[in-house]
C-alpha cells in the first residue's frame, strides 16, 4: 500500500510538547519547600494552563531509570498539550516566570515548547 507525505500545514489547535527538566534550585530546595512550596505551585501552574484553554493528551516522566539533575538527555519530563494558539503557548511558558504564592517557578525548573503537528503516520 502507497503512503503519501502531504506537505505540512499549521495544525489548529496547536500540537505542542512542554520539555521539562528540573534544576540545580529543585536539588537544593529543602524536602519541606518542595512539599509545601514548590509542587503545590506546580500543580496550581498546570490547572492554569487548563483554564487558558489547553488540553493535556499525554505525559511521561522518564525518571524511572535516572536521578540528579539531568545531562543527556535534557529533559526528564514531556507533557503534550493541544494548545488553542501561539498567544496562549506564551502565557503558558510566562506562568512559569511570575512569582505567585511567593514563588517562580522558573528557579527550580526549566521548560522549553516545540511546536509540531500530529504524526502522519500515527494519526490523521
Amino acid at each position: 500500500m502507497a503512503v503519501e507525505f502531504q506537505a505540512p500545514t499549521i495544525p489548529n489547535p496547536l500540537r505542542v510538547i512542554i520539555l521539562g527538566a528540573t534544576t540545580e534550585g529543585w536539588l537544593n530546595a529543602s524536602g519541606e519547600d518542595r512539599r509545601e512550596k514548590i509542587l503545590p505551585r506546580m500543580k496550581a501552574m498546570f490547572a492554569e494552563w487548563l483554564e487558558m484553554g489547553s488540553k493535556a493528551l499525554a505525559t511521561v516522566d522518564d525518571d524511572l531509570f535516572m536521578v540528579g539533575q539531568p545531562s543527556t538527555p535534557d529533559f526528564t519530563w514531556y507533557l503534550i498539550f493541544e494548545v488553542p494558539d501561539q498567544r496562549t503557548l506564551a502565557g503558558m511558558i510566562q506562568c512559569v516566570r511570575q512569582e505567585k504564592d511567593g514563588v517562580r517557578l522558573d528557579r527550580y525548573m526549566r521548560l522549553e515548547a516545540r511546536v509540531g503537528r500530529p504524526f502522519f503516520l500515527l494519526e490523521d
